[in-house]
């Protein structure tokens, strides 16, 4: 199996987290006047939709909990529940703007 190598996320990380020593770029604390810069679409009250900034593909994006987790199974209901619930509003959204054939969610 071959890898995905994408070696100018690099930059990113780089510039986001070590240089400007912001953290995880996760971590959006209360702040809503960066939010564009950040790519954040949506601020929920348990989770957040954000995109990225070097997608795979067009409409790429990513639903997040505020909390910082290692295991899906770990989210609460109330998390879960508003996840699927962006999810739908994302995959709606993206319907009547880019029109696509399907949807890859993962």
């Amino acid at each position: 199996m071959k890898k995905l190598w994408a070696p100018w996320r690099m930059e990113y990380i780089r510039e986001s987290i070590i240089e400007n020593n912001e953290g995880c770029i996760f971590c959006l604390g209360k702040e809503v006047d960066k939010d564009r810069e950040r790519l954040i679409l949506h601020r929920g009250e348990r989770a957040f939709v954000m995109m990225n900034k070097f997608p795979y593909n067009n409409g790429h994006m990513l639903i997040a909990p505020y909390r910082h987790i290692a295991d899906f199974n770990d989210l609460t209901d109330e998390e879960s529940l508003e996840m699927q619930r962006l999810l739908g509003r994302c995959i709606t959204a993206v319907k009547a703007t880019m029109h696509p054939q399907g949807f890859n969610i993962g």
